[in-house]
């Protein structure tokens, strides 16, 4: 008798175990995209870093432009670690507004 409820009492265990695995590997759809979104700014990133560079080599311009390229540099990266942060978390809401604020 006791053997059989252990049986029981492991198979249980087993199930809600597998419940949870599954649904922490299972990422709502919004929060997919925000990853999709997260790699398309760090591609901004490096491409904005790298046109900071070029300028500051040639000193064509004038500071403020590259001032203003650095304040816009600075802003994605903030918003890049606040979208991290909520892909992290699975928070379903905060991705959405991403997503609201970054749809072309």
């Amino acid at each position: 008798m006791k053997g059989i409820i252990k049986m029981l009492w492991g198979i249980l265990v087993l199930l809600i175990g597998g419940a949870s695995a599954y649904a922490a590997v299972n990422k709502s759809k919004e929060v997919k995209q925000l990853k999709k979104q997260i790699k398309n700014n760090k591609k901004d990133e490096k491409k904005v870093e790298k046109q900071i560079e070029e300028l500051e080599a040639t000193k064509t311009v004038s500071k403020k432009e590259v001032a203003t390229l650095k304040r816009k540099l600075t802003k994605t990266k903030k918003e890049v670690a606040k979208m991290e942060k909520a892909y992290e978390e699975d928070d379903i809401e905060s991705a959405a507004d991403f997503l609201k604020k970054y749809k072309k």
